[in-house]
């Protein structure tokens, strides 16, 4: 009995001591990535970004606390900024407006770590909204694609700075587009009339909104009229269609 229960006392340690392992291993890793993600000094180069998402989505996977999810969730968010600033360029619906290589293969392998980390500590909201704003533009320019007299442009360098996400031009008529992806429904209802509230105040009078969530109902065709404002939801390719009509309801209004 009393070798069975030395026995028990030594498997324990040895599971603990190989937890603290395993943990200790988790941090050093952890350090290493966000060290050469974020540098301290100004001459250190940076690792690609592509590559030190991938490196987080790993470490996230395999985190075996909500203390290190957590953690990479705050990596995850200064590189989702800065990355967000690298993609303010003009965006218009032709191929030279869009994403360079660099930034495509990170706003995909941050697809990937939001897909991945949904629900978790390790999510980051920065991220979930950045993703979300690239498919819906993707979205929007394959709309332009398909009907020339609709021309789509994010940030675009007019003068206009306001903080829409992009313009939409169509037989000489502006509709202002701002997407919002609230991190809970019950908050969208709100965040929506705040952003048509701030934007009516600085748009001019000829110009309609599109704020395009993936969760606030439309708003009652008397609301649109009074507004000059559409709401219209979108989550997947399949939402297209309902984009497309929502954008040319906004150029009659």
């Amino acid at each position: 009995m009393a070798a069975a229960i030395a026995f028990i006392g030594i498997s324990r340690q040895v599971s603990v001591s190989r937890d603290t392992a395993r943990a200790d291993a988790w941090w050093t890793m952890f350090e290493w990535a966000s060290d050469r993600a974020i540098p301290s000094r100004l001459d250190d180069q940076p690792l690609p970004t592509t590559v030190t998402i991938r490196t987080l989505q790993r470490l996230a996977d395999e985190a075996t606390s909500s203390t290190q999810e957590a953690a990479c969730a705050g990596v995850i968010d200064v590189l989702t900024k800065d990355l967000d600033s690298a993609l303010s360029e003009p965006l218009q619906g032709q191929d030279d407006g869009a994403p360079n290589e660099r930034s495509d293969s990170a706003l995909a392998a941050l697809a990937s770590y939001v897909e991945s980390s949904r629900g978790t500590p390790a999510a980051s909201e920065i991220a979930e909204a950045l993703v979300y704003e690239n498919d819906v533009t993707k979205a929007l320019i394959s709309l332009s694609w398909e009907d020339p007299s609709v021309r789509i442009y994010r940030d675009p360098p007019m003068g206009f700075d306001n903080g829409v996400d992009a313009i939409a031009e169509s037989d000489g008529k502006r509709v202002l587009i701002q997407i919002k992806r609230p991190s809970s429904p019950d908050r969208a209802r709100a965040m929506v009339s705040r952003t048509i509230s701030a934007l009516r105040s600085r748009a001019r009078e000829s110009d309609a909104l599109l704020i395009i969530t993936p969760y606030a109902p439309p708003l009652p065709q008397e609301q649109e009229a009074e507004l000059r404002a559409v709401v219209a939801q979108w989550n997947q390719p399949e939402d297209n269609e309902s984009l497309r009509s929502a954008l040319i309801r906004a150029t009659t209004l």
